[in-house]
């Protein structure tokens, strides 16, 4: 078995959520790791695991056909620590601006953030770091390359 750290900004491209992979399969979560050349992964700080669609082995290939296609998603709570917001942005109920603008899945119990789209959206490269807070914290325009985003915040990209 194989198993590593997802850095934040990854996305879950050729990755299935575990827990609902395992209840497609109708094994306990545990049960990868009993599998010869698996390979595991998770982001930093998180205990959500992924699975890689290929490591899978053949005998429950079929059953990544039921999971949920996270191609360009990653979980919530990288994003937040990827861009440096609060994940209170990520609740409908609080009203953000942002909420709104970004693609945001429930699998299961787990909140994704199609980081993809974000960068699509803003014609950014998939390489471009970034980060989001308040306009009025950024440095003059040539010295700070930024997007505004809504009335109070701006991506700024590196």
């Amino acid at each position: 078995m194989i198993k590593f750290t997802l850095p934040s900004n990854t996305f879950l491209d050729n990755y299935v959520l575990n827990c609902e992979f395992a209840n497609a399969c109708k094994l306990s979560n545990g049960a990868y790791k009993f599998w010869k050349g698996i390979v595991a992964a998770s982001y930093q700080d998180s205990r959500t695991l992924f699975l890689h669609k290929k490591s899978i082995p053949q005998k429950y290939q079929y059953a990544i056909n039921y999971c949920s296609n996270l191609d360009g998603f990653v979980l919530a709570s990288a994003f937040c620590s990827f861009t440096g917001i609060s994940n209170s942005h990520l609740v409908a109920s609080n009203n953000s601006a942002l909420h709104s603008m970004l693609e945001i899945k429930m699998v299961d119990k787990f909140k994704f953030v199609n980081l993809k789209k974000l960068y699509d959206d803003l014609d950014l490269p998939y390489s471009a770091h970034i980060y989001i807070e308040k306009c009025k914290y950024f440095s003059p325009t040539p010295f700070e390359k930024r997007i505004k985003i809504t009335e109070t915040l701006c991506l700024g990209y590196y």
